[in-house]
């Protein structure tokens, strides 16, 4: 045998080029579940407002009664409706009385991301109309 022979199959310089590229993907998988648990958090803020307007948005249809007279009565206790269930729910809102019978509430949910301290903020807004009817609901007018 002349010459020295070879026992590795890579040359010298291609060492440790295999921890370099595990480096880049702990990295990158770091990354992706940092944006999937703060992204998380984003949709559960939305869920809240979605549920907080749509709930208040009910109680204050609820609140003026299977008759609605269109007045400032109902106006008052659409909102005060409305407003008592959104103090419940730990929410802030805005209450509108669109007309006999329609309610309309926004809520605004405010939260930080749990790993990157980002604040969030989702709003969302709920339309209820009272429906009257025993067989078949009809919008009151």
């Amino acid at each position: 045998m002349k010459g020295p022979m070879r026992t590795h199959a890579f040359c010298d310089d291609e060492r440790g080029s295999v921890a370099v590229l595990f480096c880049f993907i702990v990295l990158i998988a770091g990354l992706l579940v940092t944006a999937l648990v703060d992204a998380g958090t984003a949709i559960q803020a939305g869920n809240r407002a979605d549920t907080f307007s749509a709930e208040a948005a009910r109680a204050a249809s609820i609140a003026v009664g299977p008759v609605p007279s269109g007045g400032a009565g109902d106006v008052q206790l659409a909102t005060a409706a409305a407003r008592s269930y959104l103090a419940e729910a730990g929410a802030a809102g805005e209450v509108s009385v669109l007309g006999p019978g329609v309610v309309q509430v926004r809520v605004t949910v405010s939260a930080s991301t749990p790993l990157l301290g980002v604040p969030v903020r989702q709003t969302r807004t709920h339309t209820a109309q009272l429906q009257v009817g025993v067989t078949h609901g009809e919008g009151v007018s």
